[in-house]
């Protein structure tokens, strides 16, 4: 998982998950974009606003308790949080 955050101009976070292409299928790449959504949705009112993030999602292993644990590290290292 990677991530690119800009700054906006609006009180709100904006987000955006991009899976790559090398994902066997799409079902796959809509799974992974589903978990990596809902791990945004459990966790954006901690994050501070004004910020356009762009998660791209690689394949590995799509479980919602790992990809939560990686958008959390990625974002406290963005300095996204409160």
């Amino acid at each position: 998982m990677r991530l690119h955050v800009l700054p906006n101009a609006l009180a709100v976070n904006r987000a955006v998950f991009v899976p790559v292409r090398s994902y066997p299928d799409s079902v796959s790449r809509n799974r992974a974009r589903r978990l990596a959504r809902e791990c945004w949705r459990l966790g954006k009112e901690l994050l501070s606003p004004g910020h356009d993030v762009v998660v791209v999602l690689y394949p590995g292993t799509d479980e919602f308790r790992s990809r939560r644990s990686q958008l959390e590290r990625l974002l406290r290292q963005a300095g996204l949080y409160a």
